[in-house]
């Protein structure tokens, strides 16, 4: 479906189910824009990452006139390394998420290839039939913006991921200015983060951060400090800088994640002078375990329980030069993201058998701030910008309806929940379900990316739950079964009596499905396994994967 002269469209690619692989796709007079292109983190069956499904926008390359980042959380960012090639349009981006998106396509062969264009605020970019202004907005990363999109059949205001923070160490505050005129020329439709709409109050400084953070290190002089973050939030490592400083400990970096991170803000005007002294003041790992416990601060990333983060990794004991003991306090400066919930417990519980002592926001509080609008910091924007219309984005389902239903109550009654592949259309702050378009995940299997829903990972959820059985035998050329079949099974219990009687019945269904289908190597084994798998359930209960080899001789 393509939007027509009079027509504005907005179609998004993810970001609506669950917190990641944001992604929304801005159309008008036959032309389209791509706002964000981000990953969503996975977990589970061996795949790490998703990213949307880009099958749409990769069709009519010609009508894609760019894609425009918010800013560089991976969330927001981090699909671009695997989905550009796919795409092969301009990257719009403000000069720190430009840093960033350098850093990680390094790698790729064909980063060359890449026109990354940095942009500054209030400088409207000009492309046929759209006019997009970069917003200057808060958030946890340098340089998150909105985006406020105009065209002739109407205007939208994208807020990527923001709060309000009076008082920023680092980087700008939202320009409540620039919202309030936007407000007055007027927004036909408001796609707004969700993320923290359960929350009473406004968001927080980071101002407060630093002045908690030294209060909680300050009561822990004799004890060796490791304090985890996000790795991206560059206030929050600047405010660990400070207090090292202040407290006469020295920094040592654990992960590779900060120091990319390091990277990139050092080529960017965000570089401030107390950030390039403590960057000149980090040790080497192999140095702070020669210093006292009270004249070291570790810097790590592993909030989340990420299994191969750097503080899961201290907290198996895993890494080769620091161990977590008694003499150690950890500080999780930081939230916990819906659905890290279990990984996280996993990783306090092995750092507290180890004697570690854990500090977080449940026991301190003010040691971190959201990065994300509550209803305070909502109500704000929605007076800023008086949209017609609203469309909750960024979030699960509980989420955006309660973030609709907050809207309304505060005078936005026109809305709707989205699902990723809706097509909507706005006309004069009306919104209107108009098609819908099949879209499918697809998850990051080694170097390789394929649909959530492959043969191949539909097999692993198999075998994680129920086991395999593998039959492998050989037929003849005259379609007789010359072996007794080879079984082998992977995560099924059965006990030797059982086994036997087993083998004799795969025996019995390998040798009558050859004989009732000579020459059809594919007929038998879809019998087989349809045969088998009911001797499985009838008599064991087990549901297995079921995998049949045949070999001809």
């Amino acid at each position: 479906m393509q939007p027509k002269k009079n027509e504005l469209l907005i179609l998004p690619l993810g970001g609506l189910e669950q917190i990641g692989a944001n992604c929304t796709m801005i159309g008008t007079n036959g032309d389209w824009i791509i706002v964000d292109l981000g990953i969503a983190f996975y977990d589970s069956l061996g795949i790490e990452v998703l990213t949307p499904d880009v099958s749409f926008p990769a069709k009519m390359l010609d009508k894609i006139k760019g894609i425009f980042i918010t800013h560089a959380h991976e969330d927001h960012i981090g699909a671009i390394q695997y989905l550009w090639p796919k795409l092969r349009c301009p990257v719009y981006v403000t000069e720190f998420p430009a840093a960033v998106l350098r850093q990680k396509l390094k790698e790729c062969p064909w980063s060359g290839d890449v026109e990354i264009r940095v942009v500054t605020c209030k400088n409207p970019i000009h492309l046929d039939n759209f006019e997009i202004e970069y917003v200057t907005l808060a958030h946890s990363i340098l340089g998150a913006c909105g985006l406020y999109i105009k065209t002739d059949a109407g205007t939208i205001f994208h807020t990527g991921d923001w709060k309000i923070d009076e008082a920023p160490l680092l980087g700008d505050k939202i320009d409540e200015k620039r919202l309030i005129e936007i407000g007055k020329e007027g927004v036909d439709c408001l796609l707004c983060d969700s993320t923290n709409v359960l929350v009473e109050d406004e968001a927080g400084s980071e101002t407060h951060v630093r002045q908690a953070l030294s209060r909680v290190i300050s009561q822990y002089k004799d004890r060796r400090i490791t304090v985890t973050c996000f790795a991206s939030n560059i206030a929050r490592m600047e405010t660990v800088f400070h207090i090292a400083r202040e407290s006469g400990r020295k920094i040592a970096i654990v992960g590779r994640s900060m120091f990319k991170m390091i990277s990139a803000v050092s080529e960017t005007s965000y570089l401030s002078k107390e950030f390039k002294a403590g960057i000149s003041s980090i040790i080497p790992e192999e140095d702070a375990v020669s210093l006292p416990p009270s004249k070291v601060l570790l810097m790590c990333t592993g909030s989340q329980g990420e299994a191969r983060s750097a503080l899961f990794r201290l907290a198996r004991g895993e890494n080769r030069v620091i161990k977590l003991g008694k003499h150690d306090v950890v500080v999780f400066s930081s939230k916990v993201i819906p659905g890290n919930e279990i990984c996280i417990r996993d990783m306090q519980n092995l750092l507290t058998r180890n004697g570690v002592e854990i500090v977080t926001t449940a026991t301190e509080d003010d040691i971190h701030v959201s990065g994300h609008p509550s209803k305070g910091d909502l109500v704000r924007m929605y007076e800023w910008l008086k949209p017609k219309s609203f469309i909750p984005i960024h979030g699960d389902s509980v989420m955006l309806h309660a973030h609709q239903k907050f809207a309304e109550q505060n005078g936005i009654h026109e809305s709707l929940i989205v699902e990723s592949g809706e097509i909507i259309g706005l006309s004069n702050g009306q919104l209107q379900r108009l098609s819908k378009i099949d879209l499918t995940f697809m998850a990051l299997d080694g170097q390789s990316l394929i649909p959530i829903t492959h043969d191949a990972i539909n097999e692993r959820l198999t075998m994680s739950t129920g086991g395999s059985i593998s039959v492998s035998f050989i037929v003849s050329n005259d379609n007789r079964l010359l072996n007794a079949p080879d079984i082998i099974t992977r995560g099924i219990f059965i006990d030797r009596g059982e086994a036997k009687r087993l083998e004799s019945r795969l025996y019995q269904i390998v040798a009558n499905e050859v004989t009732k289908h000579p020459g059809s190597v594919n007929e038998i084994k879809r019998e087989c396994v349809s045969a088998i798998r009911k001797v499985m359930t009838k008599q064991f209960d087990k549901k297995p994967a079921i995998f049949i080899h045949v070999h001809r001789s």
